[in-house]
């Protein structure tokens, strides 16, 4: 069984890349949206298992809890989807936001950039 997963990120290259790597995984099928303002659009159209929201490192959804706040709606509209962060190691309020919000259950997970792809999609696989 595939699982559909949405990825809201501004890392284009990164999005990219982890589509790129699953083109012969058949356990995932990744949409990419990286209009923030338009992710919870795009979830209710390609309904995803997982959610991965990119707290990015610029810009204006650089703040933890506007990120948050779309896991919060995509959580509302898909509850049996799953939340997972994504941030850097180097952003320490991004990453205590996401260490807060999973420690409430906000979210069901975070990684960091900096892991590698393959950690990445065993952490996704887990989740299900």
């Amino acid at each position: 069984m595939t699982t559909r997963v949405l990825l809201v990120m501004q890392k284009k290259m990164l999005s990219d890349m982890l589509i790129a790597q699953s083109v012969n995984d058949t356990r995932f099928e990744f949409s990419a949206e990286p209009r923030y303002a338009s992710a919870a659009l795009t979830a209710e159209a390609c309904l995803p298992e997982i959610a991965v929201v990119e707290i990015p490192e610029s810009g204006p959804w650089k703040s933890a809890e506007k990120c948050l706040a779309i896991c919060d709606v995509i959580c509302k509209q898909l509850p049996g989807c799953k939340q997972v962060i994504l941030c850097s190691e180097n952003d320490e309020d991004s990453y205590h936001a996401a260490i807060q919000a999973k420690k409430t259950h906000r979210i069901d997970d975070f990684l960091f950039y900096e892991n590698s792809a393959h950690y990445l999609l065993s952490k996704l696989e887990a989740l299900l």
